[in-house]
């Protein structure tokens, strides 16, 4: 037997299921810390509000574009990636920029970078 077509936002609200990990309407509304009358009118609506979405986002890194229409990756930010540490630069030598030639000054920029980048000396 085949399965009926599904509208456009029944696949949504089935992608907003699977972000919330929720099965059931209340557990929606839990979730998205609303009256579950509140899921309802939405499904009535044909309509996801957006403040859900913003929610999904904010606390679980969702894409919104993902629920409404299926495109790109279910997560913006991979939720196990670890952020990069900033590199800092340190300033050991002052010298007045009057006194050095806009070369002498690129030169030593750069060879501060590198070496604060490799942590070897140059």
């Amino acid at each position: 037997m085949a399965q009926p077509d599904l509208s456009a936002f029944e696949f949504q609200y089935q992608r907003l299921l699977e972000a919330a990990e929720c099965d059931t309407q209340a557990e929606l509304s839990e979730v998205l810390g609303v009256k579950q009358s509140s899921i309802s009118d939405a499904k009535s609506r044909q309509s996801i509000p957006a403040t859900w979405q913003i929610k999904l986002f904010t606390e679980k890194s969702i894409n919104p574009n993902w629920i409404l229409y299926g495109e790109g990756g279910k997560f913006l930010v991979s939720t196990d990636a670890e952020l990069p540490t900033p590199r800092v630069l340190r300033v050991t030598e002052v010298r007045p920029p009057r006194e050095c030639s806009s070369r002498e000054l690129f030169n030593e920029l750069v060879r501060r970078a590198l070496h604060e980048m490799d942590g070897k000396a140059i």
